[in-house]
């Protein structure tokens, strides 16, 4: 489900009554696109899909969402490691077989490497923000950030000079509360995961 960023509005209008609705839309989708892409919250896996043989790219996704990193690829069943065009030998670009490594082409387009030479299964799991396009972002994102995307959005405009709603002092405590949120969703993101260090027993 999504929310659109109409919704958005009556948080942020009372505090810049004057600016314009697309002016306030352009901002916040601005300002959601970046604190998606600061945070990683934003990941989605792929269903399991099919590679065809001689094709070597691959379309991630397209209207809302724009893809800000991959996080890993499988190629049946097994994790691909992330490369870089630049450090293939080009004279192995166009090699077949199974895949084994993979880049991001374009921000919106999954390479393997090798091409595949048959069906093997794929799948993926992406970090994805806003497209600048975009009028809406995810209800659970919404749900639970939308104060603080307001935040970040008034910190934006209210530094903008010359307009009836500039407010440098408003915008520093914005801008403040904005980049605590971002802290506070990267604690929040990890709250399950036990980072402790692990000992090892002494051989």
């Amino acid at each position: 489900m999504y929310t659109k960023w109409e919704t958005f509005l009556p948080l942020i209008q009372p505090h810049l009554p004057t600016c314009p609705e697309a002016t306030l839309k352009t901002y916040l989708a601005s300002t959601t696109a970046d604190f998606c892409m600061r945070t990683q919250l934003w990941r989605e896996t792929s269903e399991v899909l099919a590679t065809v043989a001689e094709q070597a790219e691959y379309d991630l996704c397209g209207g809302v969402a724009k893809v800000e990193a991959v996080q890993w690829v499988t190629c049946n069943g097994i994790e691909l490691s992330s490369t870089d065009p630049r450090l293939v030998d080009h004279t192995e670009l166009a090699r077949t077989g199974q895949p084994s490594a993979y880049w991001l082409k374009n921000d919106d387009t999954l390479r393997l490497f090798f091409i595949p030479d048959a069906v093997y299964t794929l799948q993926y799991e992406l970090i994805l923000k806003p497209s600048r396009t975009a009028t809406s972002v995810k209800t659970w994102i919404y749900e639970t950030w939308a104060d603080k995307l307001v935040s970040g959005t008034i910190a934006q405009l209210a530094r903008i000079p010359g307009k009836d709603w500039t407010d440098p002092a408003m915008a520093e405590m914005h801008r403040a509360m904005y980049e605590k949120a971002i802290a506070d969703a990267e604690i929040r993101d990890k709250r399950n995961i036990d980072l402790r260090v692990r000992s090892r027993p002494v051989a």
